[in-house]
C-alpha cells in the first residue's frame, strides 16, 4: 500500500480574489480529477484547506508513483472558472510506502506531509517518495520537531519580550517608541534563533497563536506598567501575514482592548506590504477598524514586495518602514540612497511618516537623518533587549 500527501497550488489566490465560494467549488473540481486517476479500490480524502490525501491499496511504490504523475498533469492541465476569471493550478505530492516497519497512522501522515513539503519547495509539480536517509526529508523533519516544541511553548507560556528602541529625528514627533519582539526559550531556558521558530510556525500555521501571545502580552505589559510610553508616543506590534488572514483575529484584538485598558492610541501595528495585498478584504477590516478605534499602522519591509500602490493608497496607514535592505552600505551606496529618497517622496506624498529600519552605524544614521527619515531603528539606535515580567 501507498499514501499520497497532496498539497494545492494557488487556492488561495483563488479564496482571497474570488471568496469561500469559488473556493470550495474548486475544491470540488479538483477531488472529482483525483478520483478519476484511482482505482476503485482506492480512498481520495480532503485532509484540511488545500491538502487532499490518497490510500493506494495493494499498490506497488513504482505504481504509485506513475499515478501521483498522473495527478500532476492532470492538476497541471486544469483550468478554474469562475465568472469572469481564469485560474491555473498544480499539485505537490508526497508518497509514502506502507509496511510492516511503517509506525503509526500519525507518523505515516507526517513522512507523507515532509515528502510533499519537500516537492513543493522543488517547484509545482513534483512528486517525492519519502526516505528517512534523505538529506531534505531529514531536514524538514527537524522542523517537525520545531513544531513540536512551538506546541509545547504556547502550552507553557516559554515565549518572552524583548524591545528594540524607535528614535524620532525631531523631538516633538509621536509615533512608534519602540517595537516588540517574540522570542522563544527552550526547555533548558536557552534562548532559540527567531528565524528558525518563526519559521516552523508560519510553515504549520501557528502564526496566529503566536500573534495573539504577543498582543495579550504587550498589552498586559502596557496596562501594568511594565512598558512605558511616553506621551504621544507608541508601542509596535507585527501582525503576521497568516494572522491578517484570519477573520477572527481584529476580533481577539477589540477585546484585547476592552479587557485590558490599553489606550489604542498606544499601539502601531505592523503589517507586511505583501500580506496586505495577498488578504486585502481582510486587511482593509483590519486596518479601517483599527484605525477608526485610534490605533496607529505602519507599512513594514517597504520596497521589498509587488504591492499595488492603487491599493495602499486607499488603506488609512500612518507610516512606510523602509525595508532594511536599503540601509545597508547607506552611506556609499548610491542606488539605495536614490530608492530611499523616492520612497521618502511617495510617503510625503501620501502623507506618510517614514521609519528607516535596520539602520546598523553611525553613518546611515547621519545620511537617513538630512534625507528627511522621521524615525531611525537599528544596532546603531539600540540592540533588542528583554522586556522583564512582560508575560
Amino acid at each position: 500500500h501507498v499514501l499520497c500527501y497532496l498539497d494545492l497550488d494557488r487556492f488561495k489566490l483563488v479564496n482571497d480574489t474570488s471568496g469561500h465560494l469559488a473556493g470550495d467549488s474548486m475544491l470540488r473540481e479538483v477531488a472529482k480529477l483525483l478520483r478519476d486517476a484511482v482505482r476503485d479500490s482506492d480512498t481520495v480524502g480532503r485532509l484540511g484547506g488545500d491538502e487532499f490525501g490518497t490510500l493506494l491499496i495493494g499498490c506497488p511504490l513504482d505504481k504509485a508513483r506513475q499515478i501521483a504523475d498522473d495527478f500532476t498533469r492532470s492538476v497541471g492541465e486544469y483550468r478554474f472558472v469562475w465568472k469572469d476569471k481564469i485560474f491555473n493550478s498544480g499539485v505537490s505530492v508526497g508518497l509514502v510506502e506502507i509496511s510492516r516497519e511503517s509506525g503509526t497512522l500519525e507518523e505515516l501522515l507526517a513522512a507523507a506531509d515532509t515528502a510533499c513539503y519537500v516537492a513543493k519547495k522543488q517547484g509545482s509539480g513534483r512528486v517525492v517518495v519519502y526516505s528517512a536517509r534523505d538529506e531534505a526529508l531529514a531536514r524538514h523533519t527537524g522542523e517537525i520537531q520545531w513544531l513540536q516544541r512551538l506546541q509545547g511553548a504556547l502550552k507553557e507560556n516559554r515565549f518572552h519580550l524583548y524591545q528594540q528602541v524607535i528614535v524620532a529625528t525631531h523631538a516633538e514627533e509621536g509615533g512608534p517608541a519602540m517595537e516588540v519582539l517574540v522570542r522563544l526559550q527552550d526547555e533548558a531556558g536557552q534562548e532559540l534563533p527567531p528565524a528558525e521558530f518563526m519559521r516552523a510556525a508560519e510553515r504549520y500555521r501557528l502564526m496566529g497563536l503566536v500573534d495573539r501571545w504577543v498582543v495579550q502580552a504587550t498589552f498586559a505589559a502596557l496596562g501594568r506598567g511594565a512598558i512605558s510610553v511616553p506621551a504621544r508616543r507608541s508601542v509596535a506590534i507585527n501582525v503576521s501575514g497568516q494572522t491578517l488572514g484570519d477573520a477572527q483575529f481584529l476580533e481577539y484584538v477589540v477585546e484585547c482592548f476592552d479587557t485590558s485598558g490599553v489606550a489604542p492610541a498606544q499601539v502601531c501595528f505592523e503589517i507586511n506590504e505583501n500580506a496586505v495585498i495577498a488578504n486585502l478584504d481582510h486587511a482593509r477590516r483590519f486596518v479601517g477598524v483599527l484605525h477608526g478605534m485610534g490605533c496607529q499602522f505602519a507599512l513594514d519591509d517597504f520596497g521589498s514586495g509587488v504591492g499595488s500602490f492603487s491599493n495602499l493608497k486607499n488603506l488609512p496607514l500612518d507610516y512606510l518602514k523602509i525595508d532594511g535592505s536599503f540601509m545597508r552600505n547607506l552611506a556609499r551606496d548610491t542606488v539605495n540612497q536614490a530608492m530611499v529618497a523616492a520612497m521618502i517622496k511617495l510617503a510625503r506624498t501620501l502623507n506618510f511618516k517614514v521609519i528607516a529600519e535596520q539602520v546598523e552605524d553611525a553613518a546611515a544614521v547621519d545620511v537617513a537623518r538630512r534625507m528627511g527619515v522621521d524615525y531611525l531603528q537599528g544596532y546603531a539606535i539600540g540592540r533588542p533587549q528583554p522586556l522583564l515580567l512582560a508575560a
